[in-house]
């Protein structure tokens, strides 16, 4: 068993890193017992945070509909990963598509890569330039929680910020440093899917400074049922994450590395040839490194910050040909160098007048895809030139932040303006917003706001033109469908309009608050896939177009949150969506709006409790309504499935956790053992939460054990 073989690590890893970290502490050192960056609730609610107006404001006056989950949260929860983690927030969508998870908010999943919502890591932008979404396509996550001490996630159109890509929202993670650690902890963990991993950390502070060096290895199986049953493919997966900062410098490098075994899944469809197979490459493999500097003064008064930063991003693997078109060209397997993303940032913030706080700043983004030749179209059809896999552009971006009735009133106005240099591929583009925030008390407030905000389609969308979906019978393949390009692609756009209260209750009962938003948004031009069937022998045409109709998307999100005395706390949070379109006017399929994976109503609850006694619970869940799915699966579906698959069945998660706690070398300094516990799914729910014309369901009850070892944490 998994979980057998693991243990067998236990004493190894438990010995080297108590000789690595103990030789870094004399016993002069002491360290604060306390657990790391616990929050009670009433200390949540003046948390500070960024990502909402680039400057660091307490949560209550911070604009817009935001959701910390903070390092102890994070510390507790059942979920392994930032994805899992993620499903638990109001308004936040998460679904298992075929090779990663998709995220979306207060939205509708038109496509597999999460390319509408921003991803910021420590405040820098990391969406990936040749298909929008995140950087590692496919993959189980997009960034380790054990580096995480803090996530920030804002729920609505943010470009007046952060330009593309902040069309549903921004997900900020805020990683740890040295200093927040002051130790290290190492951990192995297994379970079902085969799946098991080991992983360790460690930082510490020094004069002027501080290092934090992080590294996990991780093998399992993708949790869809083509992957894991139908085809035992499995996953190896490394990440190094190093942190360093002295004085107002930091520097970081992130290096992600993974390689999966390829699938030949069996079609049970009675209209394809006996012994027909979706195939994809034997191996899919990828590297993604990204690095970044950064820059930050404030000057002695407080009446002056300067910050900068320079990031750079590069990916090398396998294309996405590598899954859905490998019999086309052998070198569609092939891993290949997809180019990289440069982004410098200069921002200053003025505070020479009273109640008053001015953020200027200009952002410069190089991108260079290699991602092209014989997966995308290599002239452009409606210029007759070479296809353009690169461009440079700029961004101008200003804020104004003042503080009127006696600091209670907050009102926020700023916009950018966004240009593409070289070349114009998609014209100019402003983002203004307004936002108020009024706290009559310190036990209420109230927030409201506009804002516009935009997403550049990517490469792919413009330029894909290779097969889409394929069969293989014997010496022959069959192409499904084909990519048809469209150049002529244009931005989406979409404004919103969004209003929140919070209520924090008494003194006698301080561990309990409410909060409700309420939004309304507008989409235009926005992209969808149109599938088009032409009559034999012609294939079906997969193709990315702006349809022509408006459509409105409005709804609200009710959270409670408690916390008594430490000990007990939790959440439960309800979210409510609703969508149409303005008239009727259908795309180059004939379609309407297929508002799509986006269910009309979903639960999470959060339970925590303890420490009693060493012990600690978690039991969390998320529930979720039924959604459509797109309508052309219908036919492709329906000779193996369920013929009422355009409509999936609402669904639960029910995730425990338990923790025993004990000390290790108690003294002077903080050293226990810590055996986890996790049942996942203990409803046994086996949803399929993206249809793509095989078993993609995903599994059902599962359990995972671990065992780590912690040292000096604060």
């Amino acid at each position: 068993m998994t979980l057998q073989r693991i243990l067998k690590w236990i004493p190894t890893l438990l010995i080297s890193l108590f000789l690595l970290i103990s030789s870094g502490y004399s016993q002069e050192e002491d360290i604060d017992q306390g657990e790391l960056l616990e929050f009670s609730l009433e200390e949540l609610m003046n948390v500070k945070v960024k990502a909402a107006t680039k400057t660091e404001t307490p949560i209550s006056q911070s604009p817009g509909a935001v959701t910390v989950i903070t390092y102890a949260q994070i510390r507790e929860s059942a979920a392994r990963t930032l994805p899992e983690l993620l499903r638990l927030v109001a308004g936040v969508n998460v679904r298992w598509n075929p090779m990663m998870q998709t995220i979306d908010m207060r939205g509708f999943g038109a496509t597999p890569f999460t390319s509408r919502v921003l991803l910021l890591i420590d405040d820098i932008p990391y969406n990936s330039w040749n298909k929008g979404g995140f950087p590692q396509q496919p993959g189980f996550d997009f960034f380790v929680l054990q580096n995480i001490k803090q996530i920030e996630v804002i729920r609505g159109p943010s470009s007046a910020l952060y330009g593309e890509n902040a069309y549903w929202g921004v997900i900020n993670i805020i990683t740890l440093s040295g200093e927040d650690l002051e130790g290290g902890s190492v951990e192995v963990y297994g379970g079902d899917r085969e799946t098991r991993s080991a992983s360790a950390i460690y930082g510490r502070q020094f004069k002027d400074g501080s290092i934090l060096v992080s590294g996990k290895y991780l093998q399992s199986q993708f949790p869809t049922e083509f992957w894991f049953e139908e085809n035992n493919s499995r996953v190896k997966g490394s990440d190094i994450f190093i942190k360093g900062q002295y004085k107002d410098l930091e520097l970081s490098y992130y290096r992600h590395d993974d390689r999966a075994d390829g699938f030949d899944e069996p079609f049970a469809n009675p209209n394809f040839p006996p012994g027909s197979a979706f195939k994809s490459a034997e191996k899919l493999e990828q590297s993604v490194d990204i690095a970044a500097l950064k820059y930050e003064r404030t000057s002695n008064d407080q009446k002056f910050r300067f910050a900068g930063d320079l990031s750079y991003a590069r990916r090398s693997g396998s294309r996405c040909t590598a899954c859905h078109a490998v019999e086309q060209q052998p070198g569609f397997g092939e891993k290949v160098n997809h180019g990289y993303q440069l982004i410098g940032n200069l921002m200053a913030e003025l505070n020479y007048l009273p109640r008053q706080k001015i953020l200027v700043g200009v952002e410069g983004r190089k991108v260079d895809s290699k991602d092209s030749g014989d997966q995308l179209l290599q002239t452009d059809p409606a210029t007759g030139s070479a296809t353009v896999l690169n461009y440079s552009k700029y961004a101008f971006f200003i804020q104004d932040q003042i503080s009127l009735a006696e600091n209670r009133l907050q009102i926020v106005a700023g916009a950018r303006f966004d240009t593409q240099t070289s070349p114009d591929l998609f014209g100019n583009r402003f983002s203004p917003r307004i936002a108020a925030v009024y706290n009559p008390n310190n036990r209420v407030t109230f927030r409201g706001g506009w804002n516009k905000a935009f997403h550049f389609p990517d490469f792919s969308s413009l330029y894909q033109n290779t097969w889409f979906l394929n069969v293989q019978a014997g010496e022959t393949v069959i192409p499904l469908a084909v990519f048809a390009p469209n150049s002529n692609l244009k931005p989406e756009a979409i404004q919103g309009f969004d209003f929140g209260v919070e209520y924090r209750f008494s003194q006698k009962h301080s561990g309990l608050s409410a909060r409700l938003d309420a939004y309304r948004s507008t989409v235009e031009d926005f992209i969808v896939l149109v599938y088009n069937s032409p009559p034999p022998p012609d294939n079906t045409t997969v193709r990315f177009e702006n349809h022509p109709d408006k459509a409105s998307i409005w709804g609200g999100e009710l959270e409670l949150r408690y916390d008594f005395k430490q000990k007990i706390s939790g959440f439960i949070n309800y979210a409510y969506q609703n969508q149409s379109q303005a008239n009727n006017l259908v795309d180059g399929s004939g379609k309407p709006f297929e508002f799509v994976y986006a269910p009309q109503n979903k639960i999470n609850f959060g339970g925590y409790f303890g420490p009693f006694a060493g012990l600690r619970g978690t039991l969390e869940m998320t529930w979720r309504d039924t959604y459509q799915f797109p309508s052309f699966w219908n036919l492709v579906t329906s000779g193996f499935t369920d013929p009422n698959i355009g409509e999936h069945e609402s669904y639960t998660y029910l995730n425990l956790r338990l923790t025993y706690e004990i000390p290790f070398l108690a003294g002077r300094h903080n050293r226990w053992l810590r055996f986890n516990f996790y049942a996942r799914n203990l409803f046994d729910d086996k949803p399929n939460e993206t249809v793509i014309g095989v078993n993609n369901t995903l599994p059902g009850r599962e359990f995972f054990g671990g065992i780590e070892f912690r040292l000096g944490l604060k």
